[in-house]
């Protein structure tokens, strides 16, 4: 009963939608995305998606600019970019707006025939050219022609001429003669005025010499006679500025660019609709049982600016019409203004009351900030511009000044705080130069705040002096100094103990290689052996072959080189003493190391690879303890390719400069950490080996940080092995 329970509980608290699998939605529009058009149609279906889909859709949208692109060789193009782009990445639905269904039906037979594909034309006839198929449904969302010319009618009803605009893309000129057709049976009894197979500044010319009684409908204007792309929102609000007869057109995302309205598509609450049904076939639903027939998208609307232009009633609008655009009357203008007027009186006898709250208030938090001031630990000054003591708590009195008597005595309030520090910097006392600067700095606004830690004058004794400007307009400072010697001895402590406990790891690491450092040692000792024997030989001869006396006399001090240096490098890492910080070409101290470790790599079957900087990548900091990191990180690599068969066992050590700062890798083939392992690496005690003691890489970690620089492990990504990355600052 129990286990039940808890499966129950553990069903419950599952996240929903954690086992739900991402799917893709790939969404092919015909124009660019700097079309007004293309772009609502895309955000509205890709926030319905995110909104709806709850996080479980990735949508890629494909604009092919058709409208300024069109011929074969381009499509041919696009079908051979399209089949390398998405040949191992399949589309759970495909989602096609208008003239791009052609092309998007040859593509889907190449690459994704069993994908459903869902085509939104824009005339109910072109659905019937869709092929018949189950993974094909197409619908259609209008461009009321007809619609938009009636309501141009209605509003304007003396007008006598229908001016129809189309550019002069493959498109817009195969359009020609339906849309013409739609204006004629709209308006049977006014003149159609034909404004296609124009350039740019013929257009604007022709609108500008239409009859007074013409109103223009806008359908496209997306390149004009001499091929120039255009975008027809940019082209009507050109026609605009021209002073135009009155301009209407069939899309939404014209309006309040100078049309006066029509009949027009809502790209954005197409996009919607469109993915709406997108959904319903993510989720299972087959493509037969979406709804057939028109997405109506279409509104009735209109430019308030352009209906005064021309001087239109409202009483003429159609009904369900929508306004927008609508000029403020008087009030709506200046209600604020209006509001803020009659209100300064209240205001007045508001602020009188505040101010007198106010006032009583300041008080009340003076006598508060005074109490605080007392009671803060250490010693507290608030000083004016020129350093004089404002206010300040009493000194602790076995706090010393600088003259030797207690500090109490410099923080009298009208005395100079700055005074008895410069007095005693000018009898010797340097290590107060630091407290002079930074209040000289701060009473000056060349600094905001700062810290500065000195010496007491009594041995062993650390204070902290934190100075901070005042923000008003007198200028001024608050000064606190604090007793900080019980931290520092703390802090001394902590360091002594690491210091102690690196030497002791070095030393651990030094006893690791006593036989591949045996080893090292015995092939120059065997060699001396061997040349002062046949020096002995030599000098037997006669007559004595001096020249090769000499160079078996010089071997013999290249291997007794090559021995003391082994002991010197040894010694060096042995060494226990205060850190020394200077300069050091990073490379050498890797090449040290590998030198020192590279006969236990031999014995250990182990390939040990050498990767570089070619110039030198020069550090700062103590030389032996760069050594230990980079000593613990080689054995640490080695260590983890012991159980790996002979010949896989590789460890790479690679060294460059980035971003101002030196980066040493390396890498090993072993057999990699776990994620838990991966976390818990850096910390004390904590290993994976039987023998380990834990404290290698926690020590690495910390001299690191000493030396401003970092460590950390990664997973490598070939699958096997591990990656430890460490980052010191530049002193180049």
């Amino acid at each position: 009963m129990r286990l039940l329970v808890l499966l129950l509980l553990g069903l419950m608290t599952f996240p929903a939608g954690a086992s739900e699998q991402v799917k893709t939605v790939l969404l092919f529009v015909p124009e660019d995305a700097t079309v007004p058009a293309i772009a609502d149609l895309t955000q509205g279906f890709q926030r319905t998606m995110t909104s709806e889909g709850r996080g479980s859709v990735v949508v890629n949208i494909e604009y092919l600019d058709m409208g300024w692109f069109e011929s074969t060789a381009y499509e041919r193009a696009l079908r051979d970019f399209f089949l390398v782009k998405y040949r191992e990445r399949r589309p759970e639905v495909i989602v096609v707006y208008a003239d791009a269904t052609p092309f998007v039906l040859k593509l889907q037979q190449e690459l994704w025939p069993r994908v459903p594909l869902f085509s939104v034309y824009n005339d109910a006839f072109l659905v019937d050219t869709l092929p018949q198929s189950p993974y094909v449904k197409g619908n259609w969302a209008d461009l009321d022609v007809p619609g938009t010319v009636r309501a141009a009618l209605q509003l304007l009803p003396d007008t006598r001429h229908v001016a129809l605009v189309l550019g002069s893309s493959i498109r817009e000129v195969s359009a020609w003669d339906y849309v013409a057709r739609e204006i004629r049976d709209a308006a049977p009894d006014r003149e159609l005025i034909a404004l296609t197979g124009l350039t740019l500044e013929e257009l604007r010319q022709r609108v500008r010499t239409l009859p007074e009684d013409t109103v223009v409908i806008v359908v496209g204007f997306m390149q004009d006679a001499s091929g120039q792309s255009l975008v027809t929102r940019d082209v009507t609000s050109l026609l605009h500025a021209d002073g135009s007869p009155p301009l209407f057109s069939v899309h939404g995302t014209m309006l309040g660019s100078g049309i006066v309205g029509g009949m027009l598509m809502d790209y954005g609450l197409l996009g919607q609709d469109v993915a709406r049904r997108a959904l319903r076939v993510l989720r299972g639903e087959p493509l037969s049982q979406l709804p057939s027939g028109a997405l109506e998208s279409n509104q009735l609307a209109f430019d308030a600016r352009e209906l005064g232009r021309f001087h239109i009633p409202t009483r003429r609008l159609p009904p369900g019409s929508v306004v927008r655009f609508h000029e403020p009357g008087f009030w709506e203008r200046y209600r604020w203004q209006v509001t803020a007027i009659l209100g300064v009186g209240l205001l007045m006898l508001a602020l009188i009351v505040v101010l007198l709250l106010e006032r009583r208030r300041r008080m009340g938090a003076q006598r508060l900030n005074g109490v605080v001031l007392d009671s803060l630990p250490g010693s507290v000054a608030i000083l004016d511009s020129s350093g004089v003591v404002l206010r300040a708590n009493p000194a602790p009195s076995r706090i010393e000044g600088p003259d030797g008597l207690p500090a109490g005595k410099h923080w009298v309030t009208g005395g100079s705080w700055l005074e008895p520090f410069r007095e005693a910097v000018h009898a010797g006392h340097e290590g107060l130069k630091g407290v002079v600067a930074l209040v000289e700095d701060v009473l000056a606004r060349r600094s905001h705040e700062g810290v500065v830690e000195f010496r007491g004058l009594t041995p062993d004794t650390w204070f902290e002096l934190r100075a901070r400007r005042l923000e008003r307009s007198e200028g001024g400072a608050v000064v606190s100094l604090v007793d900080v010697t019980p931290r520092k001895r703390a802090e001394q402590e902590a360091r002594r103990a690491q210091d102690e406990r690196a030497h002791l790891e070095r030393v651990a690491a030094v006893g690791e290689l006593g036989i591949s450092i045996a080893h090292e040692l015995n092939q120059p000792l065997a060699a001396i052996r061997t040349n002062a024997e046949t020096a002995q030989r030599l000098l037997q001869r006669t007559p004595m072959d001096t020249a090769l006396l000499r160079e078996v006399l010089q071997d013999i001090i290249a291997d007794d080189q090559r021995a003391g240096e082994v002991i010197r490098h040894m010694r060096a890492l042995l060494k226990k003493g205060q850190s020394q910080y200077a300069p050091h070409d990073f490379n050498e101290l890797v090449r040290g190391v590998a030198r020192l470790v590279g006969t236990d790599a031999q014995l250990r079957g182990a390939t040990l690879t050498l990767q570089l900087s070619d110039a030198p990548l020069s550090v700062w900091g103590d030389n032996v303890q760069l050594q230990q990191v980079v000593l613990n990180l080689i054995l640490n690599a080695l260590d983890a390719v012991g159980q790996c068969p002979p010949g896989e066992r590789q460890v790479w050590v690679s060294t460059w400069r980035k971003e101002g700062q030196v980066e040493l890798v390396v890498e090993d083939s072993g057999v990699g950490l776990s994620e838990e392992t991966l976390k818990r690496i850096f910390e004390p005690f904590f290993t994976t080996k039987q023998d380990g003691l834990g404290m290698g890489l926690s020590i690495s970690r910390s001299i690191l940080e000493v030396h401003r620089g970092r460590l950390q492990a990664e997973l490598r990504g070939a699958g096997r092995g591990a990656v430890l990355r460490c980052t010191l600052p530049s002193a180049a």
